[in-house]
């Protein structure tokens, strides 16, 4: 989960770069700073869901013509919601921290009797439902 967070974040940070002026890859990589090859496919990743535009620009010099990233309308909403869910604060205290932790205790113990705690769930939902409906007639 924390590589999946960390992933979201490095999403968000090439598409703020992104955001303000187009860049080539090398650019971005560079402007990034993290692992050249993550970089590259995360890109890939994020053009694949048209978060990232690519568009060829061709130069008078000689050489490859240069690839060029900008984010998409798509990705630039990605990026509002984002920055607005980061500006979020969540707000806690010791004994939800003690009930969070007793939940997950719980649930490693359902999981490790190969018990669904997702489908132990439903199972308590639909047993309250029905002493629900027996209380109505």
């Amino acid at each position: 989960m924390a590589a999946a967070l960390l992933q979201m974040d490095q999403a968000a940070s090439i598409l703020m770069h992104c955001s303000t002026t187009p860049l080539s890859v090398s650019e971005l990589a560079t402007t990034v700073r993290g692992n050249h090859e993550q970089t590259i496919s995360l890109v890939r990743e994020l053009e694949q869901r048209r978060l990232l535009q690519s568009s060829t620009v061709k130069t008078e010099s000689r050489g490859r013509p240069r690839q060029l990233l900008q984010t998409t309308i798509l990705g630039e909403r990605y990026l509002s919601d984002y920055r607005s869910l980061a500006n979020l604060r969540l707000f806690s205290n010791d004994n939800d921290i003690r009930k969070a932790v007793l939940h997950a205790d719980l649930a490693a113990k359902l999981d490790e009797q190969n018990i669904s705690p997702f489908a132990r769930f439903q199972e308590l939902n639909e047993l309250a439902r029905n002493i629900a409906r027996t209380a109505q007639t």
